[in-house]
């Protein structure tokens, strides 16, 4: 692909508003590939950093930024072992060629895991050394002058696999078909970053597309304290958004003081609906930017790429998630080009696509994705060029 550089960004930069505010352009040229990326803050995967499975407003920040400032930040994942088990075992097992020895990102992951103290407790009747399950997150990003009622941008510079290897797995009981699941399974793909693939077999191959599944800011009082990072929600979360890679942009509404940002959940690539529970799960290197709108207030998450505007819906009830969906796209199109609801209406039907993000959260996702080839006097002035 072609790529520019992208400069060092020290200090705020100019937004230039457009669609209201909810969608912001700069001259920012396109990024470099993997770890190439400047950046003016480094966040490591230590047991501090990271936390598992929730939001917390009261976990000391990771840093403190200023609008403007790029973050790189080392996640942590692809821990299929048990809480008790050997992870070499469970890598030879399994055909990794790595051992938590060899491998630096490894040993981080797995000092993280058996050390960090961000957990909740146990519940009653845990087996002893029992660990409490969820997302493997690092956190918060404290962003100065954010407040609740404005909104935080983050641009999703570079997201690259930082272990060889992925894997998925699932359990009766769980994912899109709870009772036609017979028994507990894994699956590990390796990964080839020079071929961009995962390897499912010597006959197939999985296109990389890493992500990661969470980003969100803390979410409001309201949603209760420490939040369990399982289900996504208003503040983002546990989108399970396969188009948040490199390249791309999220819109986040703030409800916290210092909007105290969460990522992990990390993927190397995932299918529409995330049917199994998970993706190829793996560890990611992600470069960030992080630029805040003042008084710039969001109903939910929105999104974009360089081709696509991005609107999610969010429930319980698929159906319902479609409508809230359709009614964000449809909001959007009333800001962005005036129009009324019936104009609005006949060309959603005729030219939005709308997805279905991932059906396992049990808060469900719909997404709908208008191209920006619609608007054909509109110049192109996004960020990054694919």
């Amino acid at each position: 692909m072609n790529i520019r550089p992208l400069h060092r960004l020290t200090s705020p930069v100019k937004i230039t508003s457009v669609l209201c505010g909810l969608f912001a352009a700069t001259l920012a040229p396109a990024v470099l590939t993997a770890m190439e990326v400047p950046y003016d803050y480094y966040v490591p995967c230590t047991p501090e950093n990271a936390i598992f499975g929730y939001f917390s407003p009261t976990k000391k920040p990771v840093v403190t930024i200023k609008s403007g400032a790029v973050v790189r930040i080392d996640g942590g994942g692809g821990n299929k072992w048990g809480d008790t088990d050997d992870p070499n075992v469970w890598l030879k097992e399994n055909g990794v060629p790595i051992t938590v020895e060899t491998s630096k990102a490894l040993s981080e992951i797995v000092k993280a895991v058996n050390e960090s103290p961000n957990r909740l407790p146990p519940a009653p009747g845990s087996k002893p050394g029992a660990k409490t399950a969820g997302h493997f997150l690092i956190g918060p990003i404290y962003v100065e002058d954010a407040e609740p009622g404005d909104s935080l941008e983050v641009r999703i510079l570079d997201v690259t696999p930082r272990l060889p290897y992925g894997a998925n797995g699932g359990r009766p009981g769980g994912g899109t078909l709870p009772d036609l699941v017979p028994r507990p399974y894994t699956k590990v793909y390796n990964l080839d970053l020079k071929r961009n693939a995962a390897v499912f077999n010597e006959n197939i191959e999985v296109p990389l597309a890493p992500f990661n599944g969470v980003n969100g800011t803390c979410p409001p009082d309201s949603e209760g304290p420490n939040r369990t990072s399982g289900r996504p929600g208003v503040f983002g979360g546990n989108l399970d958004s396969k188009d948040l890679t490199t390249g791309s942009t999220l819109y986040l509404p703030v409800f916290q003081k210092g909007a105290l940002f969460y990522t992990g959940d990390c993927h190397a690539a995932q299918g529409d609906g995330e049917i199994a529970g998970d993706a190829i799960g793996t560890a990611n290197t992600c470069t960030y930017q992080f630029i805040l709108h003042k008084g710039k207030t969001l109903k939910g998450p929105r999104a974009e790429n360089a081709g696509n505007y991005i609107f999610y819906g969010l429930d319980p009830d698929l159906d319902k998630a479609m409508r809230f969906a359709l009614i964000e796209s449809l909001d959007f199109l009333k800001e962005k080009e005036g129009m009324d609801f019936l104009p609005a209406y006949s060309l959603a039907s005729a030219a939005i696509d709308f997805h279905v993000t991932q059906t396992v959260d049990k808060t469900l996702g719909i997404h709908g994705m208008i191209s920006k080839k619609l608007f054909v006097n509109d110049t192109n002035t996004y960020w990054y060029r694919p």
